[in-house]
């Protein structure tokens, strides 16, 4: 096993982890059974890419000191018991717990923030590439995931296409909170 296949396997667990985090929060800020799903299919998804990356670093146990491997091991760990946290709170949107308004105004007062908005037909958003928009550089919000009709798309690449109509879910500081939402539709004055 070479580190660079290492590197692309503990990446993964990481971004995976990050994203079931994130997704698990709008689902239940927003109440979205949809979103829950995924969360639990990715929780699927982390579980046999965990097995397999413990596996291969103890393949190299021969090979590399076991204080390092050790490191590894216990850093994907720590992802995966994130990703186990999100599967909790999916978990608890799919019984039917909902949010309390409390746990809404915690969202929006916290250093970051996550936002669920619609692309209305006035928005400086649609029909624009994400990273000809460099919302992330210039608002400090990144968009995470898009629902556009009946489909999702989780962690969209800068050459995704916003169009009128698309949910999106953003996470990023709460500072951006506000100008994303304005963004998104100009003309709701009831922000």
């Amino acid at each position: 096993m070479s580190d660079e296949r290492l590197v692309v396997m503990l990446t993964k667990i990481k971004d995976l982890s990050e994203m079931m985090v994130d997704l698990a929060y709008s689902s239940f800020i927003c109440e979205c059974e949809e979103v829950a799903d995924h969360v639990l299919e990715m929780g699927g998804m982390m579980e046999v890419l965990h097995l397999e990356f413990e596996l291969a670093v103890l393949g190299l146990r021969e090979k590399r000191p076991a204080k390092g491997l050790l490191g590894m091991i216990r850093l994907s760990i720590a992802a995966e018991n994130l990703a186990d946290a999100a599967t909790t709170m999916a978990s608890i949107v799919k019984k039917g717990v909902r949010a309390h308004p409390v746990m809404r105004m915690a969202m929006e007062k916290a250093e970051e923030t996550i936002v669920v908005t619609n692309i209305t037909e006035d928005s400086a958003l649609g029909d624009r590439r994400l990273g000809e928009l460099g919302l992330e550089d210039d608002i400090g919000m990144r968009i995470i995931a898009v629902k556009r009709g009946e489909n999702w798309t989780y962690n969209p690449s800068d050459s995704f296409v916003l169009n009128p109509g698309d949910l999106i879910i953003a996470r990023g500081y709460a500072e951006g909170r506000q100008k994303l939402l304005t963004l998104a539709d100009p003309t709701d004055s009831y922000r």
